[in-house]
């Protein structure tokens, strides 16, 4: 039994033999992600290599603390085991489809408000329940969002990859965290950071999926800084909504920004514009389909 460092305990049982690897579908500076099938329970698992085991230790603990919350109604993937094997430090997860980033790429177009808007609430969901328990994710981005089953369940989303998360007490002014451009301008700036900062990245995951694009990519840290001041970027859409969302998300104040919480209230989200045109419109009957694979709704207000 190898004892795993990150719990310090031998409750990590699973060892890498124990699966057969179908294939590997991701790679990157941390390792690599191996879709494999698990050999005692016929279950299909993403297996997590990782280069080093520093990175190993951390990202478990982040994923011990996720476990107070529950994945299905929180949009998180399920985290099913960690342990090492022949020097391998391997994390396995619950297997997903394929990321908003291979959606994007094979799609070749944007995605439609319509279909903006269930990954918009289910996401908003994940950011509420990680800033519920003093998590920040910083690490938002086409990539690390999966698709949970495109064919049978169209945009039901879950929130990958706790590598870079960390707890509101490790945050210190001046760390530079976060995808330059999903980057929120307090960290550009070296001012105070919070669970804010998530938040901003969503806005600039939307503005991607929406013009097929991102809005601050290619430019400087400063005329970054310069382009939200002056709020030279425009969005340009038909729904109103979706612009007021949009906008509050990218607040360059972060105290001002909109909060998750609020977020999930906002007219975009909960569709309550589109109310009176429920049952005359077949653009609010494809909005109010595709919302049903939300599963944290606990009222019938975005219905």
């Amino acid at each position: 039994m190898v004892v795993c460092p990150a719990c310090d305990s031998d409750e990590c049982h699973e060892y890498l033999s124990d699966f057969e690897i179908l294939e590997f579908i991701g790679e990157g500076c941390f390792g690599k992600v191996a879709k494999c099938v698990n050999m005692n329970t016929n279950e299909n698992t993403a297996i997590k290599i990782l280069k080093y085991v520093d990175n190993y230790a951390k990202e478990v603990k982040m994923l011990q603390k996720l476990r107070t919350l529950d994945p299905e109604r929180n949009n998180l993937v399920r985290f099913m085991d960690s342990f090492i094997d022949d020097d391998m430090s391997c994390i396995a997860f619950e297997c997903l489809d394929r990321s908003l980033w291979d959606l994007m790429l094979q799609r070749e177009e944007r995605l439609t408000l319509n279909e903006i808007r269930p990954i918009t609430r289910q996401l908003l969901v994940a950011l509420n329940a990680l800033k519920g328990i003093g998590l920040l994710y910083t690490d938002l981005k086409l990539d690390n969002v999966m698709l949970v089953n495109h064919q049978d369940e169209p945009f039901r989303v879950k929130l990958i990859d706790f590598g870079l998360a960390m707890t509101a007490s490790e945050v210190w002014e001046g760390m530079i965290v976060q995808p330059c451009a999903y980057r929120a301008p307090e960290v550009s700036l070296g001012l105070p950071i919070s669970e804010a900062i998530d938040m901003w990245s969503l806005g600039c995951l939307l503005a991607r999926l929406f013009l097929c694009q991102n809005i601050f990519l290619g430019i400087s840290t400063y005329d970054r800084k310069r382009c939200t001041r002056n709020s030279q970027w425009r969005l340009k859409t038909p729904e109103e909504a979706f612009l007021n969302l949009f906008q509050m998300l990218l607040n360059p104040d972060a105290e001002m920004r909109i909060t998750p919480e609020e977020a999930l209230e906002h007219s975009f989200v909960t569709m309550s514009h589109l109310a009176d045109y429920a049952h005359r419109s077949s653009y609010t009957q494809a909005a109010i389909e595709l919302m049903v694979v939300c599963p944290a709704c606990d009222s019938d207000e975005c219905h």
